[in-house]
């Protein structure tokens, strides 16, 4: 399905921003002066531009420089630029724009000739004197049309108020015929006319997409012609122009219904929602984006990048089947996930969702946690990151523990966020779970614990796996992933590649090639998929081009799992397009901070009270032990090593109290940790660790450190002999000299 997204009249102005992308290079110097071969040297712009052309014809780029250097010293008006436009055609600029000798000066030609001729082409009054020309003769309304259809959308906003606001219906009907005219390429000007407040424009813009629209039209139509908010007559209106589409003819509107109007909206707005509508983009990757501006009260369009004219689009449409179906909590979800995507989108990474009244994130609030709920599920279920972590947030503020239980016989998508692709998603929602602080065990609990565990250890790399039964193919492709910033890990086989992935945990993308051995292909990826600590991670297969129709199920059968041919520009372009689509967010080097602080502080918070006995965090041992090193989560590290029941986090305890080195607060944390640790769990240290203690104990500095130390001596609960030993060693009471 594809929207058609035009450009402004002709291929010139349509490719406007064709050479758009070298403008941002450092601009060369004009080479030295040739020789000139022509008998007379121009003086006038268009002799100017007429010797560009013939130099550039010649294979004479210097001089072909040299004379677009002196034209753009000329005073280049807007009747200047149109007449050389008329002389040489469109075309001729593009060509001059693409040569990259002829750089910077043919690129901003091209950029002073397109601006005039938006100017030209947008002129109120030579539009209304087109539009007069409708009225006239069959020729003069063809030339009319003619010179329009070249303006494109540009025409479009006052063709609509000029038949809005016309009497005559047989005039009107003439109008609407001569709109239909100007082609596709205006169907999406027509489209966003149908939000103007004005029920005599919607209607106009209904009675064109009927006579010029499509299939792929068609679910733009359905909210006008079935939703009781809409006036009678562009209901009906609406329902006449679908059935121009559905059947060829407007007297069967009695025949269209509204049966599976919403779902097709649901579905469109899915697929925006997606990131994989097809948008016709410029050359600089943009949308021509058409809607109606409330302020100026008239339709305009606005340059946009396709996701942030895609989470526009998908709202609104998303927005028309909810009024159509109120009651299905699904499309609730689908709305408020796409609303607090754009917000997120707007907002840029890292940074909070508005939250003032009347916000996505004040209703979302208000209207309580299941819709959200919904939002996140939504999210899941179609890899949305952003709007994934939106819903996160906004739950980790209004959920309870409840929010845990299976909903609709499956999992709680709380759960399922637990195993998202993204890894800044799984973080959000353990902290989630966490923040309702649940009393009982539950299945995801060791789950929490892993993703705590990978980020408070976090490097801040991301780590890609490469599985290929030939070693030296193998390493070619992680050569080829670490060009796209990854840190690349191999294995020759699906097995060996599954054990690796879970062993590490902090894999973000798999790549396998399709001849995969000892674990077939499709084994690979169900083993991979089925367990819990790997079953979000992105599978990339590759392969030669001829495997791919072999391998068409596995995509359809799988989630996140995506096909590229062999080579490195095919894999890095591959990997980078499907990474894009599903939005795995990579973390800043901020964020990734921010994680490591809170994990530390959510082990601290687990090893508080009884939390131990819903969340087992005596695997984390190791990375607990490593943090202390870090001063921000150092001592919430300690604190999480004194609620594990092991020798190890004993001697590690005694480790951290007794070395010198250590900074002073950490070591009596520690050392506090370690007595607690023994009056619970006995002593599990060895006799040199003890003695170790002692002397640590004697001699400290600081007075904290040595109380602390103190205390750790006294939980070993000395036998009787050495307590009156400590007791006799205790100096005589003595009273100061009196004063005389």
């Amino acid at each position: 399905m594809r929207r058609w997204v035009p450009a402004f009249v002709t291929t010139l102005v349509a490719l406007t921003c064709l050479a758009a992308p070298v403008c941002a290079q450092v601009a060369p110097k004009a080479k030295d002066k040739d020789a000139s071969v022509l008998l007379a040297e121009p003086k006038t712009p268009t002799a100017l531009f007429d010797a560009v052309v013939l130099m550039s014809d010649l294979e004479r780029p210097n001089l072909a420089l040299q004379y677009l250097e002196q034209l753009l010293t000329q005073d280049l008006d807007d009747q200047t630029l149109l007449k050389i436009r008329d002389k040489h055609g469109p075309g001729q600029f593009l060509r001059l724009a693409n040569d990259r000798r002829l750089h910077p000066f043919s690129v901003d030609l091209l950029d002073k000739m397109n601006a005039a001729f938006r100017r030209y082409a947008g002129d109120p009054a030579r539009m209304d004197a087109l539009i007069a020309q409708l009225k006239g003769t069959p020729e003069q309304r063809e030339v009319a049309i003619i010179q329009l259809r070249s303006t494109g959308s540009v025409a479009v906003p006052r063709m609509l108020t000029t038949i809005a606001a016309t009497a005559s219906p047989n005039e009107r009907d003439s109008l609407i015929y001569a709109l239909t005219r100007l082609g596709k390429p205006i169907v999406p000007a027509l489209i966003g006319a149908l939000d103007s407040p004005s029920e005599q424009i919607r209607s106009v813009g209904l009675e064109a997409l009927g006579g010029l629209g499509s299939d792929s039209t068609q679910p733009y139509l359905y909210y006008f012609a079935f939703s009781e908010k809409q006036p009678p007559g562009i209901r009906q209106v609406a329902k006449q122009a679908l059935a121009r589409l559905q059947r060829g003819d407007a007297k069967k509107a009695h025949e269209v219904t509204s049966f599976g109007a919403s779902t097709q909206l649901e579905k469109l707005a899915i697929l925006h929602f997606r990131n994989e509508y097809e948008w016709l983009l410029d050359d600089n990757g943009k949308v021509e984006l058409w809607s109606w501006d409330r302020k100026a009260n008239k339709l305009t369009s606005w340059i946009v990048d396709p996701k942030t004219a895609s989470l526009m689009t998908g709202s609104q449409l998303a927005r028309q089947a909810l009024e159509l179906s109120p009651e299905r909590e699904r499309l609730q979800g689908l709305y408020l996930a796409l609303r607090l995507a754009f917000d997120a989108h707007l907002a840029g990474p890292g940074n909070p969702l508005p939250a003032e009244p009347g916000s996505t994130y004040a209703t979302a609030v208000e209207a309580g946690p299941e819709v959200t709920l919904s939002a996140l599920e939504v999210s899941l279920k179609h890899h949305n990151a952003i709007a994934a972590l939106a819903a996160l947030e906004i739950l980790s503020q209004t959920g309870s523990r409840r929010l845990l239980d299976n909903r609709n016989g499956q999992a709680s998508p709380l759960m399922m966020a637990l195993n998202s692709p993204s890894f800044a998603v799984q973080f959000a929602a353990a902290s989630a779970i966490l923040q309702f602080d649940p009393e009982t065990s539950f299945r995801g609990s060791q789950r929490v614990v892993d993703i705590l565990k990978r980020a408070l250890n976090d490097s801040g790399s991301r780590q890609a796996l490469a599985i290929d039964p030939n070693g030296e193919r193998g390493a070619t492709t992680g050569s080829y992933l670490a060009t796209i910033g990854y840190e690349p890990l191999t294995a020759e086989s699906g097995q060996d590649g599954f054990k690796l992935a879970v062993d590490r945990g902090d894999i973000a993308l798999i790549i396998v090639h399709a001849a995969c051995i000892n674990w077939s292909l499709t084994q690979t990826i169900a083993n991979i998929r089925a367990d819990a600590r790997t079953a979000g991670i992105p599978i990339v297969i590759y392969g030669p081009e001829n495997i791919e129709p072999k391998v068409a199920r596995l995509l359809m059968d799988y989630p996140l799992v995506a096909f590229t041919t062999e080579g490195d520009v095919s894999i890095k372009r591959g990997v980078e397009q499907f990474l894009a689509r599903i939005e795995v967010p990579t973390a800043a080097a901020e964020n990734r901070g921010e994680r490591i602080r809170s994990a530390g502080f959510w082990f601290a918070h687990i090893a508080s009270g009884r939390r131990t006995e819903v969340f087992d965090i005596s695997s984390a041992e190791d990375v607990l032990f490593e943090s202390t090193a870090a001063a921000e989560v150092g001592i919430n590290g300690v604190i999480g090593l004194g609620a594990i029941a092991t020798p190890g986090a004993q001697e590690r305890l005694q480790e951290i109290a007794t070395t010198v080195s250590r900074p002073p607060k950490l070591r009596e944390a520690a050392a506090l940790q370690l007595a607690l640790h023994i009056q619970k769990h006995g002593v599990l240290l060895s006799k040199d660790k003890v003695v170790a203690l002692k002397s640590a104990s004697d001699a400290a500095q600081e007075p904290d450190v040595r109380r602390a130390l103190t205390a750790v001596v006294g939980s070993f609960k000395p036998v009787p002999q050495r307590v009156t030993e400590l007791l006799n060693s205790i100096p005589e009471p003595t009273l100061a000299k009196p004063e005389e």
